[in-house]
């Protein structure tokens, strides 16, 4: 499964570096570039696994964060 952060004009910078850095356990650099990418491609892949649960719980925690989502996979 694949996890994408999508490009949004609601949340600030440091709100979705936060949340990176929380439930993606990322320091604050990576989150940084992440942000970036975002907010330049429209979408940045933030997490890969074959585990569905782990993925899941990632996904529902960043929804509930306010973070605009998507799952492949």
């Amino acid at each position: 499964m694949k996890l994408f952060i999508l490009n949004d004009n609601v949340n600030s910078f440091e709100h979705v570096i936060r949340c990176i850095q929380r439930y993606l356990n990322y320091p604050y650099m990576q989150g940084e570039s992440i942000a970036m990418i975002i907010h330049n491609s429209g979408e940045c892949l933030v997490k890969e696994s074959d585990d569905e649960v782990l993925v899941n719980g990632i996904y529902k925690a960043l929804v509930k964060e306010g973070l605009n989502l998507r799952i492949e996979g």
